[in-house]
């Protein structure tokens, strides 16, 4: 990981998810923005899986936020 740059994992329900810290504040709080996903661990990761409709419109937005790591 590069000097200076944290991710943090969470996996409570509703904001689970990889996070970037961004700043840690005097209070002790911390500043998070979501990582990006690369597109390609998605695709591998959804390869083959049949999506029914609400999961299917979840996965679009998923592949939209992604950062394009493909040539």
């Amino acid at each position: 990981m590069a000097a200076g740059r944290r991710r943090i994992t969470i996996t409570e329900p509703g904001i689970a998810g990889s996070y970037e810290l961004v700043e840690r504040r005097d209070d002790g709080s911390l500043l998070l923005r979501p990582e990006q996903e690369r597109l390609s661990d998605v695709i591998r990761e959804s390869e083959g899986v049949v999506f029914k409709d609400e999961e299917f419109v979840a996965h679009l937005q998923r592949l939209a936020a992604t950062e394009d790591d493909l040539p």
